[in-house]
């Protein structure tokens, strides 16, 4: 393995990044980099407003877990625990709620008795139906305007980045240190 990407910082230094100096083509136009950190802040400030406004709805956390169950059929906490990337304890939280709100129920596993399978209930097929929907109407308003072959293009591409973006950032962690990078002029320190 290589010790250093050419271009890349050596493991454990810290390197500091000018805004719009990361993989951008200058003449003011936003790098990919940029791009995508003003996404996230946006979906974070999204999300706030969203379970601000949501009150006793299902958030996004207990949504996944609930679509999850769905997709995978009857499983075990631990499974839907793996299959989400979040410690079981949390999983565990979050199975109660859903147990408590009836979009779940607990089945004992036929293959061993000890255990409990979880199940989504017809109440949360509806609220995972209403979520889709939800959805579904989101992005139609947000891609409102955009001819097919942009919405298409788009998809294929951003699903390109989302897996590029995975297979790399994978490369990076898995037995590295992390790389901890600061932007220059902001207190807010991320890592890559």
């Amino acid at each position: 393995m290589v010790d250093q990407v050419v271009g890349m910082p050596a493991v454990g230094e810290e390197v500091t990044v000018p805004r719009g100096e990361c993989g951008g083509r200058g003449g003011g136009e936003p790098s990919v980099a940029d791009s995508v950190i003003d996404l996230l802040r946006t979906v974070r400030r999204s999300k706030a407003r969203l379970l601000a406004a949501a009150g006793d709805d299902v958030d996004s956390a207990l949504q996944m877990l609930l679509r999850t169950a769905a997709v995978e059929g009857p499983a075990r906490a631990s499974a839907l625990a793996v299959s989400v990337q979040s410690d079981l304890s949390t999983v565990s939280r979050h199975v109660a709620v859903l147990v408590t709100r009836g979009l779940l129920e607990r089945r004992a596993d036929p293959v061993d008795g000890r255990a409990n399978l979880l199940v989504v209930t017809d109440a949360g097929r509806a609220v995972i139906a209403e979520h889709e929907r939800a959805r579904s109407a989101f992005f139609e308003e947000v891609l409102d305007g955009w001819a097919p072959e942009e919405r298409s293009q788009f998809a294929q591409l951003l699903a390109r980045f989302t897996a590029a973006y995975d297979t790399t950032h994978t490369h990076w962690t898995t037995g590295r240190e992390r790389y901890s990078v600061r932007v220059a002029g902001s207190a807010e320190g991320s890592t890559v």
